[in-house]
């Protein structure tokens, strides 16, 4: 099944994680144990440990196998967690809350100073650009703007928009989607926003402003995501280098 089922692995496996079936400070099923419950190669269960030891959930131990980090904290909201790579319906199923997606927007751009100024993106690369309402549990919690380059994502549809790009990115065109570069900032919300996420004028939100980039390299995405204060929650997991 090769390394594109990595993600379902890391999914499945954070789920359990947060469930407590894997309890914190416990060792995982070994990595032959996976290979085999997932019916796919090692290269694919590595991948999977690699990005939840990336998120926070486990910490391999050499020659000890993989142990679980990951715990719930007493003062653990259900926020649209910013540190990983989850979708908002993967987000919002870890924290049994259930998931709605409205298009506001889907039109076809270029890339220019106008558009999208510092984007990294060449001028003249053509975009689809989605506007979406994000809405948790019947509560409007996010207006994410998507930014996603046609030559290095194409076919997207208002279909595709609504139903998940990461699905299609991944599951249809077979392209992993590997790192994102993150800028987080508080921001005060304009009357659109505003009025979209049932705020006061002038409210402070947070945005988050995300670049992806695909195994290749190549920057495929830029999200400007503007969350309310009541949802957003931001971990942050970093290693001390060894000497």
């Amino acid at each position: 099944m090769g390394r594109s089922i990595y993600p379902k692995i890391a999914q499945e496996l954070r789920k359990e994680i947060r469930s407590g079936a894997h309890p914190f400070q416990s060792l995982l099923p070994t990595e032959e144990q996976l290979c085999e419950r997932f019916g796919c190669s090692h290269a694919a269960v590595r991948r999977a440990l690699q990005e939840l030891a990336a998120t926070g959930y486990v910490q391999p131990r050499q020659g000890r196998g993989v142990t679980v980090i990951w715990r719930p904290e007493r003062d653990e909201t259900a926020g649209y967690a910013t540190g990983g790579l989850e979708t908002f319906p993967e987000i919002c199923a870890a924290r049994g809350l259930e998931p709605k997606t409205k298009l506001l927007v889907f039109e076809h751009l270029q890339a220019d100073e106008q558009v999208l100024p510092e984007s990294g993106f060449a001028e003249g690369t053509p975009l689809v650009h989605m506007r979406r309402l994000r809405i948790a549990d019947g509560i409007p919690v996010a207006v994410e703007d998507t930014f996603t380059s046609e030559r290095e994502i194409p076919g997207i549809t208002e279909e595709i928009a609504l139903g998940g790009t990461y699905a299609y990115i991944e599951g249809t065109l077979g392209i992993e989607i590997l790192t994102s570069r993150r800028t987080f900032s508080m921001v005060r919300a304009d009357a659109e926003d505003a009025r979209l996420l049932a705020l006061p004028a002038g409210s402070y939100i947070a945005q988050v402003e995300s670049h992806t980039f695909c195994s290749t390299g190549a920057q495929f995405e830029v999200i400007l995501s503007r969350q309310i204060p009541e949802f957003f929650s931001a971990r942050v997991v970093v290693t001390r280098p060894r000497h």
